[in-house]
């Protein structure tokens, strides 16, 4: 499992994304009455030095 960057927050995958992939990605609790159970990032980087808990992302939704 490796950790990627999305709109500056880091994420687990073991999906093979890109960066500029637009990916699914999980809400957290409390923002899901703003953006729902999920909501589209951009990969932004496939390194992260963040060594807590990541969520997972969901899918890839378009490939660069």
């Amino acid at each position: 499992m490796k950790k990627v960057v999305v709109e500056g927050y880091t994420y687990e995958t073991d999906l093979n994304v890109k960066i500029g992939d637009v990916v699914e990605l999980p809400s957290a609790d409390w923002l899901r009455d703003v953006l729902g159970d999920t909501w589209e990032g951009v990969v932004n980087s496939l390194e992260s030095d963040y060594d807590g808990v990541c969520s997972r992302i969901i899918r890839i939704i378009e490939s660069k």
